[in-house]
């Protein structure tokens, strides 16, 4: 009875399976793996070459000329015009200063100068009417002294001719060939000689005399001159403060020194700034660079001029090229703050990075600094 119903069994089984169905799935599964495992096989040889024909690193950022403007003045800010984000030109002005004081000040220097300009006119128009009265006077003086002298000189031969005169009548009156009154003529002619010579000699003295009163007079003019420059060199020093104070008016108007965006500002408008004090930060989107740290094993297979292929992890659908333009010249351990000199003699050898800086192809507004990107450098498949 056992054997007719398990043979009713295997017969009723073997009609409801039809011959060769139950090894169809198990050759799709089989189909399946294969597929699998080639397109595995496909992707670690694609990944293996290209692990070996680049460099890769994610220790990498977009980096650019992040410029910090600072004030070089102490004042309250009383204009700020541009927020983080803005886009400004060359030469717009950015932020101002309060320039009251230094402005009150500058009123206060052209005064002081206006008067010493005043003091130094009076003082030329001085020189001018001394140097007109002292001159006429020395050339009169001058004249006389020459008259006295050449009436000294005239009178010198009137006085030897009558010398001669006399000696001569008084040998003749000796001998009898002249008489006595004659002889006493020619006596008095010899004094009135002498006399007006003597009073000729006095004449030159007193005329040398008034001429040195009026050269003393004219050194007069070299006090007033005197006195001219030292009122310039006052007028030249506040002349040079006056420079300072526009320097300082101008630096309270603080203007972009080159086109670029506003990065971050630092200050709000009525707050008070000091010298040197941040005000904001703003960068050239057209100059930017990535800059990647490369391990220093890697660094010998890396030349200027390479091509790099960079991809930015705040776009992951976007793709940039760029090539190689520098190699640092220093491990960035270097740089650190604060450098492990290692004092207690433990040694762990570690990888140490260089930076290398790639030059991007196209510049995308889109890249910011500070962005990190992954970058793949070819280097044997050049």
């Amino acid at each position: 009875m056992r054997q007719d119903a398990r043979s009713e069994v295997s017969e009723t089984t073997a009609e409801q399976v039809p011959p060769g169905r139950d090894r169809r799935p198990r050759r799709g599964k089989l189909l399946l793996i294969i597929i699998v495992a080639i397109l595995l096989l496909v992707w670690g040889g694609r990944w293996v070459y290209f692990r070996y024909t680049h460099v890769h690193t994610d220790d990498a950022r977009i980096d650019g000329e992040v410029i910090t403007v600072s004030s070089r003045v102490s004042g309250w800010l009383t204009e700020l015009n541009v927020i983080e984000g803005d886009i400004v030109t060359k030469g717009q002005v950015l932020a101002q200063v309060d320039s009251r004081d230094s402005l009150l000040q500058q009123e206060v220097l052209q005064s002081k100068l206006r008067s010493i300009e005043s003091q130094m006119a009076v003082v030329r128009a001085q020189f001018g009417q001394v140097d007109a009265e002292t001159l006429g006077k020395v050339q009169s003086d001058t004249n006389r002294l020459v008259a006295a002298e050449a009436e000294v000189s005239s009178l010198e031969v009137q006085l030897k001719q009558a010398q001669f005169d006399y000696e001569r009548a008084r040998e003749l009156t000796a001998q009898k060939w002249l008489s006595q009154q004659a002889m006493e003529r020619a006596r008095t002619t010899l004094q009135q000689a002498r006399e007006q010579h003597r009073k000729a000699i006095a004449e030159v003295a007193a005329a040398r005399g008034i001429l040195s009163s009026a050269s003393g007079s004219r050194r007069q003019l070299q006090v007033l001159e005197g006195q001219v420059l030292v009122l310039a060199r006052q007028a030249d020093e506040i002349r040079a403060e006056m420079k300072r104070k526009e320097v300082d008016i101008a630096d309270r108007t603080i203007v972009s020194p080159t086109d670029g965006r506003i990065v971050m500002t630092f200050v709000r408008k009525g707050e008070h700034v000091s010298v040197g004090q941040r005000i904001l930060m703003f960068h050239d989107p057209s100059r930017i660079w990535i800059e990647a740290n490369i391990k220093e094993t890697d660094v010998g297979l890396i030349e200027p001029g390479m091509t790099a292929n960079i991809r930015v992890d705040a776009y992951r659908g976007l793709k940039f090229e760029g090539k190689v333009h520098r190699i640092g010249q220093a491990a960035t351990s270097k740089f650190a703050l604060l450098p492990d000199p290692n004092p207690s003699g433990n040694f762990t050898k570690i990888t140490q990075r260089l930076p290398v800086r790639i030059l991007l192809d196209e510049v995308d507004p889109r890249l910011r600094p500070g962005m990190m990107v992954e970058v793949d450098i070819a280097v044997r498949n050049r």
